[in-house]
């Protein structure tokens, strides 16, 4: 019998981050229910059906009925869900903010009223925006400046859920790095995924700009800065933001290029000057390594390493397949529905992880 302490929704927890969170705190003692409309499938969670700590739901979370039983019983929520990515957000940002927004702040009412203390909201550090060539080291207290809907979205969440806090529930906010690494749900649009995944078919490795400043963290490192959060005293995250990753890990998009082809030295590399990802910041995560003794263990080129050995055991994957990438699959869902006459639902995708 797993203590009431250790029971944990994860909505979102078929996605790419989210598989790999549900499968962390189950190794870690948590009793772990995953809710997630499946829009990408189940198969990232199916390995861990057969284990007595884990349940899955089908279920969309706008669906407050079918949702609110779920929930009854756990100790904490952590919102790993919605659409992610630029491009993904922009089909439809209506349907975007319905996703990001609404089914967010909704979800964290529902925990609210049934007494649930903690509610973990996965943001991402793309909130900073563009910053200035002298700004290092963006800490928490930092100006914002969102260039995206899906920025914006993520910052209007961040705000509301902080506005809800009081003394029965204490969000805690998480401001992910671009992730990285292989997950049972993968994704080949995030850029050392994508970059590496390219070198090892042989395509040509195409780079806008370069020049641009990202943080990067691994999705099993992301797992375990969430574990850190509901593992950790209230005193220490209600009501607080936390930038989450490594200064080791702060690179440019031309510093990745440049890992990817010392891993592949065969790879090709295509250079042209205009960047289509203004997004430029360079982060600061002693925080959370100094309050919950929060620290990533892989480094970009760990990750780089990683994907190679894994695209040599998967030989054969389509890396084009729409499954693996949130704008080619929202895509599809998008013009199914439409083609049937009517806007889709606000249906949670579990396709959590900041954008590439």
């Amino acid at each position: 019998m797993v203590a009431e302490s250790k029971r944990i929704a994860v909505v979102g927890g078929a996605g790419y981050l989210g598989s790999t969170l549900c499968a962390h705190l189950v190794e870690q003692g948590f009793h772990v229910t995953s809710i997630d409309a499946q829009w990408f499938g189940d198969d990232s969670i199916r390995r861990l059906r057969c284990h007595p700590e884990f349940t899955s739901k089908k279920v969309d979370v706008h669906l407050a009925n079918e949702v609110l039983p779920l929930l009854r019983g756990c100790n904490a929520v952590i919102w790993v869900a919605g659409l992610v990515g630029d491009p993904a957000c922009d089909l439809d940002m209506e349907f975007t903010y319905s996703c990001n927004y609404h089914s967010a702040l909704t979800l964290a009412h529902i925990c609210k009223w049934l007494g649930i203390a903690r509610y973990v909201f996965a943001s991402s550090c793309s909130v900073y925006g563009r910053s200035s060539a002298d700004a290092t080291h963006l800490t928490e207290t930092s100006p914002t400046c969102p260039l995206s809907c899906y920025a914006q979205d993520k910052l209007a969440s961040e705000r509301a859920l902080r506005g809800m806090a009081d003394d029965f529930f204490h969000p805690t906010i998480l401001r992910l790095s671009t992730l990285f690494g292989w997950s049972n749900r993968m994704r080949f649009d995030l850029v050392v995924n994508v970059l590496t995944a390219r070198g090892c078919k042989g395509e040509i490795l195409e780079i806008c700009g370069g020049g641009q400043r990202r943080p990067f963290l691994h999705v099993r490192d992301a797992a375990a800065a969430f574990e850190a959060v509901v593992s950790s005293d209230l005193s220490l995250v209600s009501n607080a933001v936390f930038n989450v990753g490594a200064d080791a890990n702060n690179h440019r998009i031309i510093d990745v290029a440049d890992l990817v082809y010392s891993a592949l030295p065969s790879a090709r590399l295509k250079f042209t000057s205009e960047a289509k990802d203004q997004r430029d910041y360079d982060v600061d995560f002693s925080k959370i390594a100094r309050l919950l003794g929060f620290k990533a263990n892989f480094s970009v080129a760990d990750g780089i390493a990683e994907m190679c050995q894994k695209m040599t055991e998967a030989n054969g994957i389509n890396i084009n397949d729409p499954l693996y990438s949130n704008v080619k699959r929202t895509q599809q869902l998008l013009s199914e529905t439409w083609h049937n006459g009517f806007r889709p639902p606000s249906m949670v995708l579990g396709t959590a992880g900041t954008a590439a």
